[in-house]
């Protein structure tokens, strides 16, 4: 009797007894990699999750600069504004004396 295996799905599902068999070979020195390997995945999740904590206050403290920068060029806006407003004022008063 002769099967025909379609896809990688199929072959790894029929295969998949034949690994796990495999893989229960004991290997101390692949074990401890293996050890070693998810310590430092859980190490680098965790220095992600700081890394985005600390991304996220920073994006905070920009929004709040932004804020302040636009509040400040609209107050130089408006100083620019009453400036001019008083130099025609004088210019004026200037022109009738």
């Amino acid at each position: 009797m002769s099967t025909t295996l379609g896809s990688f799905e199929e072959f790894w599902a029929a295969s998949g007894p034949f690994f796990e068999r495999i893989k229960r070979v004991p290997q101390i020195a692949s074990d401890e990699k293996v050890v070693a390997s998810h310590t430092a995945m859980l190490r680098i999740r965790e220095i992600q999750e700081a890394t985005d904590r600390q991304m996220q206050a920073t994006d905070a403290h920009l929004d709040r600069l932004a804020s302040m920068i636009a509040t400040l060029s609209e107050s130089v806006v408006r100083q620019a504004q009453e400036i001019e407003s008083h130099e025609r004022r004088l210019e004026r008063l200037e022109g009738t004396a």
